[in-house]
Parts: C-alpha cells; sequence; structure tokens
C-alpha cells in the first residue's frame, strides 16, 4: 500500500484508538488499543497497531496532550498501512483527520507549534534497543518528555557494547534484532557479574508462553507485547527502578 506522508513533529504521545462502526457511535474504552504516536500533524497521525484494518473504514483516536486533562479526539479513513515485523502481526498505519472539533484542533495546533519541554534529568539513563527507526525515536523521545537521559542503538552487537560502555540504569530491548537477537543480548549481560544488577525488559510484537519462558530463563526482568500503553512503559520502568540492586 503506497504510504502517504504527513510532516512530523517531534513528540510522541500516548494514543487510543479502535474502528468507528457508525458516525454516530465511538469504541468503549474498554475496546480501545494503546500505543504512541510516530508523527502527528493536523491533518493526521501515525501509529502502531496489531491489528490491520481496512483501507478507508474509519479510525477513532484520542491523544493524551500535556497539561490537559482530556485528550484530543478525532477520527478520519486509514490511508494507508505497512507491514512492520515479518515474523509479528502488526502494523504502521496512517490515520487521516475528517472529524475534530474547532477546540480540539485549537489544542492539536498550538500543541505543535509549542511542543513539550523535557524535564530536567533525573539522571536516570535508559539504553534502548531496537531496530525500528520510528518506534526508537517515538519511545527516545517519549521517555526523554518525562526526564530521563536515553541512549539508542540500532542492533544487537551495538545494544550490548552500549550495554557495557554506557552503564545504564534500565534497559529496554527488542527481541527481534540484527546481529545479537534480545535474547542474546540480555543473556550476555545478565550472566556478567559486572551488569546482572541492570534491569531489562524485553519487548517483542510475540506474545506466545514460550517465548516469555526464554525470557525468563535468560534473566530478563519484565516482558511487554508490542503495540504498548507509552504511559504503562513507563509505569514499569519506574517500578524496575525502584526494585533495581546497586550495583
Amino acid at each position: 500500500m503506497e504510504r502517504r506522508e504527513y510532516p512530523r513533529s517531534q513528540m510522541a504521545l500516548d494514543v487510543a484508538f479502535g474502528p468507528v462502526a457508525s458516525a454516530k457511535t465511538r469504541p468503549t474504552a474498554s475496546a480501545l488499543q494503546r500505543t504512541v504516536t510516530i508523527n502527528i500533524s493536523l491533518k493526521g497521525v501515525c501509529i502502531y497497531s496489531d491489528v490491520r484494518y481496512p483501507i478507508g473504514g474509519t479510525l477513532f483516536c484520542a491523544v493524551s496532550v500535556p497539561g490537559h486533562t482530556k485528550p484530543i479526539q478525532a477520527s478520519g479513513p486509514l490511508v494507508w498501512f505497512q507491514k512492520t515485523d515479518q515474523q509479528g502481526h502488526w502494523y504502521r498505519l496512517g490515520i487521516e483527520f475528517s472529524e475534530m472539533s474547532g477546540e480540539h484542533q485549537a489544542t492539536l495546533q498550538q500543541l505543535l507549534a509549542h511542543p513539550p519541554v523535557a524535564h530536567a534529568s533525573r539522571a536516570k539513563k535508559l539504553l534502548l534497543v531496537d531496530d525500528d527507526e520510528e518506534l526508537r525515536l517515538a519511545l527516545k523521545l517519549r521517555f526523554e518528555a518525562s526526564g530521563f537521559q536515553v541512549v539508542t542503538a540500532r542492533e544487537g552487537l551495538e545494544g550490548l557494547r552500549k550495554g557495557r560502555e554506557e552503564h545504564p540504569h534500565l534497559i529496554i530491548l527488542d527481541l527481534m534484532l540484527p546481529q545479537l537477537n534480545g535474547y542474546e543480548v540480555c543473556r550476555l549481560l545478565k550472566f556478567d557479574q559486572k551488569y546482572r544488577h541492570i534491569p531489562v525488559i524485553l519487548c517483542t510484537a510475540r506474545s506466545r508462553r514460550e517465548d516469555m519462558e526464554m525470557g525468563r530463563a535468560v534473566g530478563a526482568d519484565a516482558y511487554l507485547t508490542k503495540p504498548f500503553d507509552g504511559k504503562i512503559l513507563i509505569e514499569k520502568v519506574e517500578e524496575l527502578l525502584k526494585q533495581a540492586r546497586p550495583a
């Protein structure tokens, strides 16, 4: 499917979304998927999904905005999709906004004109290892907006090297990586006395029981399935940092 590009915003926001059955009904909160934006503009948004919705089908989005208690709500047709993982079942979706209130348009326009400023660093360094450039950027921005220092790597050998050199407080590690996969990187770090104290979160599009058991076997501290709620991921990071043993 031909991909239609929107101007990128240098921010990452939490999004809840789902299919719209009719113009008068919106999906219930429990029926919504939760993920993070890849980019957003006044015209539309690009997000992740584990479902490939039909082109032309209408999707509802609720985008959380820093400093606002209520999310921006909009809906519109799916105009393109792109499969992102040959062994998983998740996609990038491009949604073109066709319905949004004037109030929410003004809020979004203000947000794009004045992106949120990152909080002062808490001196908590995260290493984010993922070969998906757009997701890596989205998560980096999402964590930086929450006050973390973020180091990134795009493949397993680079992730292993930076895990040893950067001494991060926590590592978020994709499973399917070039060079070394996430299991191998986690095992090499966790079986080394110098680095075994660093909490590791494995993130993957695969949710089979045997994959989770393998994650535990190589020492992973948590295992999350993509696409995930950005807020939940940050809460898990905070939880593991509180529990982490000093080096």
